[in-house]
């Protein structure tokens, strides 16, 4: 991987899990515990790694809680919009959207549990829609670091071994995720997962294709990647942020489903060895 120039500014495109949310276990947003914009050591984000490099490295995270990439007031082309609505722009853009995406769907009663989801094409004309924007604002040689989803259909499994109390107690009276969290057959998950891994790929395509300026949409020459390699089915297990499994330790007790410090620590060392400016080996990150 090439080594882009270092930025002196960044601004993150995500949901609740840029947002910190939980991590500590608290309800409420905790963006100093956030793999990219957090400042505890505790997570060592991506700001607080490039802030080593760059004393004077600033954000301006857009991020917001409930965010899709698809639907809703905060979805990726708007929060594009406000990136690109910044008096100073950024130089690196990480992106992390997808699991209120999935999350969101009703569950299907018919023989497909991926039947409600959004289809391949409308996940594609949304990440394009917030894509665009970012190509056609940014400054020549900024970084946009698109992200794969986590594989939320394994949530299941960490909290059901984290506590009898999450898919028991915790998991119905907070109506979390309950496409996967009130799943039991575990071929249905697996559907699930099946549509996040079409979504992933998906990623790494359109993000391909605007960093070689396919049909002219990155003409200003801005950097795009993907952290996305292949689905843990195709032998590419923790080589990304969508094919690590999470375990117990991975989720706050409070919800059981939102990441805990130490897996947002985690998320950070994973992003910044996918990163153009970082370091390090991804699998080594999820040990």
């Amino acid at each position: 991987m090439a080594r882009a120039e270092l930025p002196t500014k960044q601004s993150n495109v995500g949901d609740s899990m840029s947002q910190g949310a939980l991590a500590d276990g608290w309800p409420a947003d905790r963006p100093e515990l956030s793999w990219v914009q957090g400042t505890s050591s505790n997570v060592y984000s991506i700001f607080m790694r490039y802030q080593e490099l760059v004393p004077s490295f600033t954000q301006q995270p857009e991020s917001v809680s409930g965010a899709e990439m698809v639907g809703g007031s905060n979805n990726f082309a708007v929060q594009a919009s406000r990136v690109c609505a910044q008096e100073e722009k950024p130089q690196h853009v990480p992106v992390l959207l997808g699991s209120n995406d999935v999350c969101n769907r009703t569950s299907s009663s018919s023989s497909d549990a991926a039947a409600n989801m959004y289809s391949l094409d409308t996940w594609v004309n949304a990440l394009r829609a917030g894509l665009d924007q970012l190509a056609a604002c940014l400054p020549p040689g900024a970084t946009v670091h698109v992200l794969s989803i986590p594989r939320v259909d394994f949530l299941y499994a960490a909290g059901n071994a984290k506590s009898l109390h999450c898919p028991y107690i915790i998991w119905p009276a907070v109506g979390i995720c309950r496409i996967v969290t009130a799943e039991k057959s575990g071929a249905r998950r697996a559907q699930i997962g099946a549509r996040i891994n079409e979504y992933n790929a998906a990623i790494r395509a359109e993000v391909d294709l605007y960093e070689a300026n396919a049909d002219g949409r990155n003409p200003r020459g801005v950097h795009f990647v993907a952290d996305w390699q292949g689905s843990i089915e195709e032998g590419f297990q923790n080589t990304s942020v969508g094919t690590y499994v999470f375990r117990a330790s991975d989720i706050n007790g409070t919800d059981c489903f939102h990441a805990s410090v130490s897996a947002q620590r985690k998320l950070a060392c994973a992003v910044w060895a996918t990163n153009p400016n970082g370091a390090g080996a991804v699998g080594e990150c999820f040990e």
